[in-house]
């Protein structure tokens, strides 16, 4: 009898042991939302000289390039709504339909709301299925290829300013990295030719802690980004637009947990993309645009002219390869995989 009661009492102690537990995680996590919220008000209210936006100069016409429906979302909202904030005209071109999983025909018509939901209007909204661009994390790209299509929307929107996933692509997903690659091929090219060209930016990653740091990641964010001119900053100006647009990825329902704590629902910053240099010599033709685009796009959106004739000659580029993108491709993803296979097992 008295080994029973001990073992309640033992049992009662572990309960309200472990109550108060969650109780502190509680505490601490709204805690530490609550001290993010009033920075985030504080940046974007200017009440704190340096603690404010660093934005792009003049960004005019932006495009941003993306790999799949709900990275708009996922990874550049917070540049979305700033941009839209500030008066600019933002563009979206997503290079696959996200058919990885046979669910390309779904994630478009997402996409479209989700943009709706972000302020992109149809009309400002590409998407293609490309057979030479497809979802995959072994889908390599070819980087002609892709700043092919960047010049096609670059001539046909009048663009003044990309941004893109940088070399890492946040995730190390090899379709992100394609992105980058691609966009730094237009400009090298772009500038090649000595015309006028876009500024090219791209999103910079993180660490894993500063990753998820969610809004506590404005501060540090905002300190490496002041004074200098190849850097940028911005926050989400409209979050209620971001949550709409992230529900309408019912798709990609399981990674909105994950979304709620990283900092790029919340902060993005941005560093300007420097063009290859010129080293030795090899023709690396661009892709013949006129014959490919049309078929490539999503049934129901207008056929789309040309690239620019000038930058259809051959260059010569000096292949450049991004070890750290090597070093780091899949880990990111591969962690949150296993979170979300953990989670699914516990329930």
């Amino acid at each position: 009898m008295d080994k029973h009661k001990e073992k309640q009492r033992q049992s009662c102690v572990q309960r309200a042991v472990q109550h108060i537990r969650r109780n502190r995680c509680g505490t601490a996590s709204l805690l530490l939302l609550a001290v993010g919220a009033v920075i985030l008000l504080l940046v974007q209210s200017g009440g704190v000289s340096w603690l404010t936006d660093a934005p792009i100069s003049q960004p005019g016409r932006v495009l941003l390039v993306t790999a799949h429906p709900d990275d708009e979302v996922i990874f550049f909202s917070s540049s979305v709504t700033a941009l839209h904030a500030a008066g600019a005209e933002v563009f979206l071109l997503c290079l696959t339909s996200g058919d990885a999983h046979g669910l390309g025909q779904q994630r478009v018509l997402e996409l479209e709301k989700a943009a709706q939901a972000l302020g992109i209007d149809r009309d400002h909204l590409t998407i293609l299925n490309d057979t030479r661009i497809q979802d995959g994390h072994h889908e390599i790209w070819e980087q002609e290829y892709v700043a092919g299509i960047v010049a096609a929307e670059v001539d046909v929107r009048d663009i003044n300013t990309i941004i893109t996933f940088d070399p890492m692509g946040v995730t190390g997903h090899i379709n992100h990295e394609g992105c980058y690659t691609g966009v730094r091929y237009y400009l090298t090219v772009c500038r090649r030719q000595g015309v006028d060209c876009p500024a090219g930016w791209s999103l910079t990653t993180t660490e894993e802690l500063r990753t998820y740091s969610s809004l506590l990641d404005i501060l540090p964010s905002a300190l490496e980004s002041k004074g200098s001119e190849d850097a940028a900053m911005y926050t989400n100006h409209d979050l209620y637009g971001m949550f709409r647009a992230m529900s309408a990825h019912k798709s990609q329902s399981r990674w909105w947990k994950h979304v709620l704590v990283t900092r790029y629902t919340f902060v993005n910053t941005l560093r300007r993309i420097t063009p290859l240099v010129f080293d030795w010599t090899m023709p690396l033709p661009m892709p013949d645009l006129a014959r490919k685009l049309p078929s490539s796009q999503v049934p129901g959106q207008a056929p789309r002219p040309a690239a620019n004739p000038q930058l259809e000659s051959n260059v010569h580029l000096r292949h450049e390869e991004v070890s750290e993108a090597a070093d780091r491709r899949g880990k990111f993803m591969a962690r949150l995989s296993r979170r979300i296979i953990k989670s699914r097992t516990h329930l």
